[in-house]
């Protein structure tokens, strides 16, 4: 019998109370449970027993060493994986027996165990959720869909989850132990079912019957995340869907708690071009975050859709936020320096970017209280790039112009990997294989957070593992003292003491490897390649796996992620379903109308910044300039020519005429100046400057001259329009020419003469 028709079987009679052959007690906890796949427990039990008879006569206990396995591998007594990178579990060296470390202090002591204490059940126990129900070979499309093919792996059902392991093409070869995908079954929207040839358009004909899909949800109110897997035979498929199926019904019949801490929902698509090459981002207040991109740094404002560039365009690394001091704290820049921005210059253009003087190839930064009182005082913690070694500078934050001053530097002997402001104002500062606390109130004294007796110890300094972060554990009834650190590191997460010590024998395991590691409300953020990893801090425990595919960390707690849906970039929030919402992503504005998921372009204090750039870009030096005569009061404007241009448009000579006696009317009396001389036309010398004239179209001339084509114009037929342009354009001519001749002799040069101007005309040449 397959052990999957065992499950079929098993499965039915769960709850019924009925069963067969052996002894009642194991009868009834047998049908409590789901036997699914086989245990190998039995096998290494006999084979020990051959290899070591002297073993059978004499008791012995066991001797558990940490053991790091290269394959999936179950734990003998609660049957669940060893999920983890490095460390799984134990191992006892005299019979084999292997177990979790938590499941250690739970084994009989006595070695090899009796038979009759090694009868654990083989599956899920449903009151717990604990447990394997069921592992065999399916095939999931490659990177791309199903278009670029298949690729085989190995699937394990634990603790109602599916884990996914990568395996080579031979049916031998063994998995390997990094998790390549984890659906969850405890998902809201957690579904199984088959496909139909239009679900699977590039599959082929034949592969059809055989594929069944796994739905899981991915994005609040958005898409749901598809896994496809393909069965070797269409029976093998119908077997699965059936026991998931099962597996899922006994999930809600018993009730198991929902431990799930956050749901995903969109702010940001592929439309918004600036989130594309986004590397950093902040939530100033319900309305609006910040972005930090390769161009520079924008403000986006999520009521109006509206977008902003804030300074130049500097590549921005990462973001910080002092609220109470209201200061960003910005690492940009070629040459990574800091700069301080007054968060004010969100909204006016004037505001100046300080510079921090000495922060030139700064490797990473934090902020943190440094003086608690009535008035806690601030500081900014930069670590510079050495050679060979590291420098470390703390910074005051101030009122004054420049808004910090030096406190005090020090230098480390490693490069320094991450940095941290602890509760009790020490500097932790990560670095390989360890973290290190120093005292910043007088000399900085140092104090590994590792103690050098911690058995962890040893194996830290042989891995060689980088450390991220440190994470303050809460104790105590009020919760508001800290008893413990929990020193994350790039394989494991440990805890340990405020000396060092190991306090726990638990440790937090990644089911892949890790790319970014967060930590936010108490939970630690694991981003691997395929999913979300979510570990409750305070009891260890693997409360969460979210489909986000290349998702990455924007923020110092992963509030806000970048990921990809569907190959296109995304930004999400990751909003905690127990507490209040840091962003407002209503689909109605404050007015009740639906928001645009369109952003536009906003430049602050438009007014200001349109006056500067005309009077940059339209103001410039004078080029092919001949000096004639200084137009001012007196005699120098009579000799002017000043026309005025006739229109046959008798509307728009009557808007004229009322703008005129408008503006003389609520204009003060001009001075008194010579009389102007009337302005007799070249063509028609008929008098059109006497007020109250009718002015009369002046003579169309029979041939258009070459050099002035006839151009269509808005006002319908203005031809005295174009008469008058032919004439200015003849006197322009005849004009330049006289005024070249006078640049050239040595003579004052004199504007030309009217009367002379009229005589040369162009229509006559």
């Amino acid at each position: 019998m397959s052990y999957l028709d065992h499950f079929l079987k098993e499965s039915g009679g769960v709850g019924s109370g009925g069963g067969g052959g052996g002894g009642s007690s194991s009868t009834t906890h047998t049908n409590s449970t789901l036997a699914i796949n086989m245990s190998m427990h039995s096998v290494m039990m006999s084979h020990q027993q051959d290899l070591h008879p002297h073993r059978q006569q004499k008791a012995k206990v066991h001797q558990f060493l940490v053991r790091t396995f290269s394959s999936p591998t179950k734990c003998n007594h609660c049957t669940s994986l060893m999920v983890g990178l490095t460390r799984q579990g134990v191992v006892c060296e005299l019979c084999g027996f292997a177990c979790h470390m938590i499941c250690c202090p739970k084994v009989p002591t006595q070695c090899p165990v009796p038979s009759d204490q090694t009868k654990r059940p083989l599956g899920i126990d449903p009151t717990r959720g604990i447990g394997t129900a069921y592992e065999g070979y399916v095939k999931v499309p490659k990177l791309g869909g199903v278009k670029r093919g298949w690729v085989r792996q190995f699937v394990v059902v634990c603790d109602f989850k599916l884990f996914l392991y990568d395996i080579s093409a031979d049916r031998s070869a063994l998995p390997s132990v990094h998790v390549t995908q984890v659906l969850d079954m405890r998902d809201p929207e957690f579904t199984v079912s088959g496909v139909r040839e239009s679900d699977v358009i590039h599959a082929t004909k034949k592969d059809v019957p055989c594929i069944f899909r796994i739905t899981t949800s991915l994005l609040d109110g958005g898409p749901s995340l598809q896994t496809l897997m393909l069965a070797d035979t269409e029976s093998e498929k119908a077997k699965w869907v059936v026991a998931l199926s099962e597996l899922h019904r006994i999930l809600k019949r018993n009730n198991l708690p929902n431990t799930a801490m956050f749901r995903v929902r969109e702010v940001l698509d592929s439309t918004v071009s600036a989130i594309r090459n986004a590397l950093s981002a902040l939530i100033i207040d319900p309305e609006r975050i910040l972005l930090g991109t390769e161009d520079g740094l924008f403000c986006l404002d999520l009521d109006r859709s509206q977008i902003a560039r804030i300074g130049e365009s500097k590549k921005v690394y990462q973001l910080w936020y002092i609220a109470e001091e209201q200061l960003l704290v910005i690492l940009c820049g070629k040459q990574r320096h800091l700069r301080l921005l007054p968060i004010r210059a969100l909204e006016t253009v004037d505001v100046e970017w300080i510079k921090v003087a000495e922060s030139k190839n700064c490797i990473t930064a934090c902020t943190g209280i440094i003086e608690r009182g009535p008035q806690p005082v601030f500081c900014i913690v930069l670590a510079l790039k050495r050679q060979n070694t590291s420098q470390i500078v703390v910074y005051v934050v101030n009122r004054d112009r420049s808004r910090h001053h030096k406190m005090c530097e020090f230098t480390v002997a490693y490069p320094v990997q991450s940095l941290q402001v602890l509760s009790d104002m020490r500097l932790a500062v990560g670095h390989q294989s360890g973290f290190t606390a120093y005292c910043l109130q007088g000399a900085a004294k140092a104090m590994p957070l590792v103690h050098p007796e911690n058995q962890l110890n040893n194996f830290l300094n042989f891995s060689g593992v980088d450390a991220w972060r440190v994470i303050e554990i809460q104790s105590g009834h009020g919760g508001n003292v800290h008893g413990e650190y929990l020193l994350v590191f790039q394989t494991l997460a440990i805890y340990v003491d405020l000396q060092g010590r190991k306090s726990r024998d638990r440790e937090i395991m990644y089911p892949a490897v890790p790319k970014h590691i967060t930590y936010c409300d108490g939970h630690l953020l694991v981003y691997s390649e395929t999913h979300l990893d979510i570990f409750n801090t305070q009891t260890a425990e693997w409360v969460q796996s979210i489909g986000l595919k290349r998702s990455r960390p924007l923020m110092n707690n992963g509030s806000l992620t970048l990921t990809y849906l569907n190959d296109s970039v995304h930004v999400v929030y990751l909003a905690n379903m127990h507490t209040r919402e840091l962003l407002n992503l209503s689909p109605c504005d404050r007015d009740g109308r639906l928001k645009s998921k369109r952003f536009s372009l906003r430049e602050p204090n438009r007014t200001i910044r349109t006056s500067t750039d005309r009077r940059s870009k339209l103001i410039s030096a004078p080029t092919n300039f001949n000096h004639i005569s200084h137009m001012g009061p007196g005699d120098g404007i009579q000799k002017q020519r000043l026309l005025d241009l006739p229109t046959t448009i008798e509307t728009a000579d009557q808007s004229t005429q009322q703008q005129r006696i408008s503006t003389m009317r609520h204009a003060p009396p001009p001075p008194r100046a010579p009389p102007r001389p009337s302005m007799i036309h070249p063509l028609n010398g008929s008098n059109n400057s006497l007020p109250g004239a009718k002015r009369s179209a002046p003579a169309r001339p029979r041939d258009q001259p070459p050099s002035l084509p006839r151009s269509p114009s808005p006002l319908g037929s203005m031809s005295s329009l174009h008469d008058v342009l032919k004439v200015s354009v003849a006197d322009m001519q005849s004009e330049s020419r006289q005024s070249v001749a006078s640049n050239n002799s040595s003579s004052v040069s004199t504007p030309p003469s009217p009367t002379n101007d009229r005589l040369s005309s162009s229509y006559d040449s």
